[in-house]
């Protein structure tokens, strides 16, 4: 079988155990059927096909399948004119190497004495010498005859031929017409009982003046007796050349003068196309990673081969999409997902304008996700309307449907072309697991997929080594934690960070060639750390996610390595770190993800192979962070920090709703704490038109204070006191956004 993980320019098919999409069987009958047309008279054969679909792969099984069948005395010569160049004739391309074989067959059948004198003299046969002068008359275009005739085989010197030639025949040869040269030509391939089949390529590649070259060649110059040709071609387009290259109303009519039989390439099963596509992924995958992509992986593939596969036409764009993967997959395997990726390939391929338009798109959704931009409702409507016209040139439903493309491409409701609305605002947990999952919707991994490559000069590997052997080492811990806080600036090359740009090459391959004390000091910043980056972030943008940022993969790597070098020690380490990292509300939200990882909360568990602790495990860690919540000093510290909204919600899937609504009864009986419990739990939301915005929707919140009534009548009473006026009002806004929007 055909290496399907190597990248090859030229994707034609050369011999029949590359063959996948059953052509040889074609080929190998219609050898039977060009054979069936006998060797007596001459036809012209057309194969008919697009471009990319596999003619020329067609064209060489043909070739292999009759020199398997081969007939006595038949020649089978394949001429490219496209790839020939513009030094050489099509006339010369056929007729040297026709008279080299006539040269050769005259030869062999003379008697040895005269043979022996033809090759002293270093001459030509009679018939070789005749097309040769036959080659000059009717040749538009030639290269110098002494030059065609080196390619003549069994002359030791083609140039003394020539020169033999035009000393002792010149005289005679040259009174005789193009006409008489012929029938001279055509008579002796009869009596020689020879027969050739002629296979020509890529006629729908040539200029109008080289397609009109390939008629005069067919129809007059070369329409000897025992010629059968086979041309290879798209009908359209040759028949345009031919009608703009000969002036004629009808190129598609002419050409029927030609080809007195046609043959239309069988198009490949849209399921064989997308078996190939997938095939050819799956082993990429393979190739690059060093291991079998999980079952996860393989239904992801299967759904994005499935719906954007089925707009595959031809073999040619199978084979694109696939050196377009293969190309770019290796460089940022570590920043993507490989079925994102397969969609953006695939749609690049068969819908190159809705390619374009997701890159437009994710570009405004990024300024407007950071809040550095809005988008006006004119320009949605325009982004939309463009959408639902790419949409429409799928052929299948599930493709024409936005609600399939949203799956890739965030923020994209309605499901008609005329009721399309873009930039709705993803859930928080669909964000975590876009970031978790390196999707092309994640605020943090989308621009990796358009780049050529991950920005892995950035920063030298020098300051990496520098920064994991400060990490190992216990006094320099500080060091290292300054140095990477103050890496939380401007890049100076992009809006991202250092910071960021340091995130996103800790991936697998450079974590792993770590020791687990490297990795260990690494982890234990986070633990500490952790709500230190998301308030220095909060302060370059007060509408920053954590989710924006992907620490939280980062230590997942760092406490994987761990684990694999000794586990009973890395997890002795874990637990000391939940129960003393000061880093509370990224060490809930660390372990509410956990939890989401392993189903134990939540509704999208990853992969066996992706989980980083067992059930076990976690649920020990789970156990020790409850503890933590009867630790009054560090709720105090908490509701006087603000950030609580992540840290209720995590708190909720950690030790369950009735321990955390026990818990906020507790702390909760003062109003001031009330209402900043409220505030803390107002929903980040974003319009493209009206920017950033925070909303409360009493009804998802009340159950955490007793029911929306009880919640309602101590707000009110509050503001019927006149305490804190300004966080009740803060309150108010809040409740009537979330009715607004």
């Amino acid at each position: 079988m055909a290496d399907i993980n190597a990248m090859r320019l030229d994707q034609s098919v050369t011999c029949p155990e590359q063959d996948r999409y059953g052509f040889r069987y074609v080929a190998a009958q219609l050898a039977q059927s060009v054979q069936a047309i006998g060797r007596e008279g001459s036809a012209v054969i057309g194969i008919e096909g697009a471009w990319g679909s596999g003619k020329t792969s067609l064209l060489n099984l043909l070739r292999a399948a009759l020199d398997e069948q081969k007939e006595d005395n038949t020649f089978v010569l394949s001429i490219s004119p496209w790839l020939d160049g513009s030094d050489t004739s099509l006339v010369e391309s056929l007729l040297i190497p026709v008279a080299g074989i006539i040269a050769a067959e005259e030869e062999r059948r003379l008697p040895l004495e005269e043979r022996e004198s033809l090759k002293k003299k270093k001459g030509l046969t009679r018939t070789a010498r005749t097309l040769m002068e036959y080659t000059r008359a009717t040749a538009r275009h030639l290269a110098p005859l002494a030059q065609a005739a080196t390619v003549i085989p069994g002359v030791p010197d083609a140039s003394g031929a020539l020169n033999a030639l035009s000393e002792t025949s010149w005289l005679k040869e040259k009174q005789k017409t193009a006409a008489e040269m012929r029938t001279e030509i055509a008579e002796k391939i009869v009596a020689m009982d020879l027969s050739f089949i002629i296979l020509l390529d890529d006629l729908d590649r040539l200029e109008p003046a080289q397609a009109v070259e390939v008629v005069r060649l067919v129809k007059s110059v070369a329409d000897f007796p025992r010629f059968r040709y086979i041309l290879c071609y798209d009908k359209t387009v040759l028949a345009q050349a031919i009608k703009k290259g000969l002036g004629v109303e009808d190129g598609e009519l002419y050409l029927q003068k030609i080809v007195q039989i046609s043959f239309s390439l069988p198009r490949p099963e849209s399921f064989d196309l997308r078996r190939e596509f997938l095939a050819g992924v799956v082993g990429l995958y393979e190739s690059v990673n060093g291991m079998s992509p999980s079952e996860e992986l393989i239904d992801e593939l299967n759904r994005v081969t499935d719906i954007y596969g089925a707009a595959l036409n031809t073999p040619r764009e199978v084979h694109l999409a696939l050196n377009n993967l293969r190309f770019r997959y290796s460089g940022i395997r570590d920043y993507v997902f490989l079925p994102d990726l397969c969609f953006l390939q695939l749609i690049r391929t068969t819908n190159s304008g809705l390619y374009n338009w997701t890159e437009e798109y994710l570009t405004e959704r990024a300024i407007v996700e950071s809040g550095d931009g809005r988008v006006s409702e004119e320009e949605q409507e325009q982004l939309a309307q463009k959408l639902g016209e790419y949409l429409s040139r799928f052929r299948s439903s599930e493709a024409k449907s936005a609600i399939s493309l949203r799956h890739w491409v965030p923020g994209i409701s309605g499901y008609q072309a005329d009721n399309l609305k873009l930039f709705a605002q993803a859930g928080e947990e669909e964000k975590a697991m876009m970031t978790a999952n390196r999707r092309l919707g994640s605020t943090a991994y989308w621009r990796y997929y358009f780049a050529f490559s991950s920005p892995q000069n950035v920063l030298p590997p020098a300051y990496f080594d520098d920064l994991f052997r400060k990490s190992s080492n216990p006094e320099n811990y500080l060091s290292m934690a300054r140095e990477l806080l103050g890496r939380i600036n401007s890049n100076g090359v992009s809006s991202r960070t250092w910071f960021e740009h340091i995130l996103s090459q800790m991936t697998r391959p450079m974590i792993n060639e770590r020791t687990a004390s490297e990795c260990s000091g690494l982890l234990t910043f986070f633990f500490e750390e952790g709500d230190e980056i998301h308030a220095r972030f909060r302060q370059r943008n007060h509408w920053f996610s954590r989710y924006d940022l992907d620490v939280n993969s980062v230590a997942d790597r760092l406490l994987k390595r761990m684990l694999d070098d000794d586990r009973a020690k890395t997890m002795n380490t874990l637990l000391s770190l939940t129960m003393k990292g000061t880093a509370l509300v990224w060490i809930a939200n660390y372990i509410r993800d956990l939890l989401w990882q392993n189903g134990l909360a939540g509704n999208r568990p990853a992969s066996e192979q992706e989980r980083v602790l067992t059930n076990d495990e976690l649920n020990l860690v789970r156990s020790k962070f409850s503890e933590r919540l009867n630790n009054n000093k560090l709720i105090l510290q908490l509701l006087q920090g603000g950030e609580l909204g992540g840290f209720v919600w995590a708190c909720q899937d950690i030790a369950g709703q009735e321990t955390l609504i026990a818990w906020i009864s507790q702390h909760a009986t003062c109003d001031e704490v009330f209402l900043t419990l409220l505030l803390s739990l107002r929903s980040h939301c974003i319009s493209s038109e009206s920017g950033h915005y925070l909303s409360l929707k009493i009804t998802e919140i009340a159950h955490l204070f007793g029911g929306e009534k009880e919640l309602r009548e101590r707000l009110s009473r509050i503001e019927a006191e006149g305490q804190f006026p300004d966080q009740t009002d803060e309150i108010n806004k809040a409740i009537m956004l979330s009715k607004s929007f």
